[in-house]
């Protein structure tokens, strides 16, 4: 079956001839997720750069955030500066920031054709811990700096151009892209044609009860994978598209596995009803949870992440013969109380994320590890 790729290589049409859609709008959210190098000085400002530019310069770095189908990003790499649909495609007002005193990763371009149409798109989640925590950070907090940084963002592109505006991003840039749109002027919104989020996270309820948010959710494209899990977090939409995808579970979050047919998804009528299942059943854990309970769990578990001083999970796992036996003594030491109550939040996550994986084995291994961590700490402290 087709991919973004094959759709690349296969679709001719101008912009003026097929409007930008849902399959076009996954490929530019994908392009942001590639780092620039120091070289690309003019994709930094309004002006820009063009793709071909950019792929003729080798300006997309090694040290990329794309952290899955690394093969994959590189033929789409190649097939979007071949492609005669993307000709004259420019990137400009690309940033990339990283503030772990704020808990903030945030990344983003612009892409602008020669039609005048502009696309602004958000970057998701790298591979840092700042990054996945903030995150987590979403199941207490309701303006996240990254946020607010997007809505920003998009009031800078939108005073810059003229035309007609789309915004998207795929996983945390498509929770970004909506939040931009739902929040930014009313003569920023009355240029924006859509606001595509792919498998992004959702929102609470209580921020999409604003009266801001009804009038504007007719903006908002979301696509999900027909087993997701990333994009159904706090989602309170019930008319999203779901795709077909040749991956399973938390895997199908990888865009190359999202199934296209001509110019469009492949799409399926509803989620697959054990994706369902733990979707609906880790909401409601999450929403059972007081906010200073939420909060208490994610500050925990990024503690331990972080206590062999890594910044990546990347790291993590290279220099794990270190960084595991970190976490282990960091978790050995925490205080009673909330050793025991942060063990029964990470049962809950683990039981409603991965129903079919024996729960009993995965809270066992947490246990012996932090009580082999305690013998430890015990013994060292005895000799």
């Amino acid at each position: 079956m087709a991919n973004i790729t094959d759709y690349l290589c296969s679709e001719f049409d101008s912009f003026d001839e097929r409007p930008l859609g849902d399959v076009d709008s996954l490929i530019l959210s994908w392009l942001s997720y590639y780092r620039l190098s120091d070289e690309a000085s003019d994709a930094r400002t309004m002006r820009g750069m063009t793709f071909g530019e950019l792929y003729r310069m080798k300006a997309f770095t090694e040290a990329t955030a794309v952290a899955v189908d690394e093969m994959g990003a590189r033929h789409l790499l190649a097939a979007v500066a071949a492609s005669p649909r993307y000709d004259g495609l420019r990137v400009s007002n690309y940033v990339e920031e990283l503030d772990e005193e704020r808990e903030k990763q945030f990344s983003a371009m612009t892409f602008s054709f020669p039609n005048g149409i502009t696309y602004v798109a958000f970057r998701g989640t790298d591979n840092t811990l700042v990054g996945w925590k903030e995150d987590f950070n979403l199941a207490f907090e309701h303006q996240l700096p990254s946020q607010l940084e997007a809505h920003g963002y998009l009031e800078r592109v939108a005073a810059q151009t003229n035309g007609p505006l789309y915004t998207g991003g795929h996983s945390k840039g498509g929770n970004l892209a909506i939040y931009a749109a739902m929040t930014c002027s009313d003569e920023t919104v009355h240029r924006i044609r859509a606001a595509f989020s792919h498998d992004g996270p959702g929102f609470t309820a209580e921020m999409m009860a604003s009266e801001t948010w009804s009038h504007r959710a007719h903006l908002i494209h979301k696509t999900v994978p027909n087993q997701s899990v990333i994009g159904m977090i706090f989602d309170q939409q019930d008319d999203c598209t779901v795709v077909s995808s040749t991956e399973t579970g938390i895997m199908q979050h990888n865009p190359f596995s999202w199934e296209i047919e001509g110019c469009s998804f492949k799409t399926v009528d509803k989620l697959d009803l054990a994706a369902h299942h733990v979707d609906k059943s880790l909401n409601d854990w999450v929403a059972g949870m007081s906010r200073a309970e939420r909060e208490a769990f994610v500050e925990t578990l990024f503690s331990i992440f972080a206590a062999g001083g890594e910044k990546t999970f990347a790291d993590l796992g290279e220099n794990w013969a270190t960084s595991v036996p970190a976490m282990l003594d960091f978790a050995a030491k925490l205080p009673e109380e909330t050793r025991d109550s942060f063990k029964s939040a990470v049962g809950g996550f683990f039981r409603e994320l991965a129903p079919d994986i024996s729960f009993k084995g995965i809270a066992s291994s947490i246990a012996d590890s932090i009580g082999m961590g305690e013998s430890a700490a015990a013994q060292e402290q005895t000799e």
